[in-house]
């Protein structure tokens, strides 16, 4: 076999490695599953799930109780957020990707107990996870 061919085969699975893990990477926050956050938001009253989808993305599909919040505007209002820093924050998009980098902003800002729901709204559907439309 060509010694480029195999080169460039190593480099392709290397960089779809890197490109799957990057939002965990940059997060810096742990990653749970759809199932385990639902039973979660269940047993504990005081955690939340923020969706940092955009206003039509909520509207057309979200999980009950969720709060649409957009990234931009996570350290909006900081002083009213800081009672609860130490709750349990779940952060959730589509795929993952958006809420990594919303989990590290919430880090970033003292929240001290975040998660990022593993695989977003996508993989909650397909856990047959209950969903609502507005």
């Amino acid at each position: 076999m060509d010694s480029s061919l195999v080169s460039a085969a190593v480099v392709v699975i290397v960089l779809f490695v890197a490109f799957r893990m990057l939002p965990r990477l940059v997060a810096g926050v742990p990653f749970v599953a759809p199932d385990a956050v639902h039973v979660r938001l269940q047993d504990n009253p005081d955690a939340v799930l923020i969706d940092v989808r955009t206003p039509e993305e909520y509207a057309s599909e979200h999980v009950p109780d969720s709060i649409n919040v957009q990234p931009h505007t996570l350290g909006d209002d900081l002083e009213q957020k800081k009672a609860f820093l130490d709750n349990k924050v779940y952060v959730m998009c589509l795929s993952s990707q958006r809420s990594a980098m919303a989990a590290k902003t919430l880090k970033n800002l003292g929240f001290t107990n975040v998660s990022v729901v593993k695989g977003g709204l996508n993989l909650w559907k397909k856990q047959g996870l209950p969903t609502s439309k507005s």
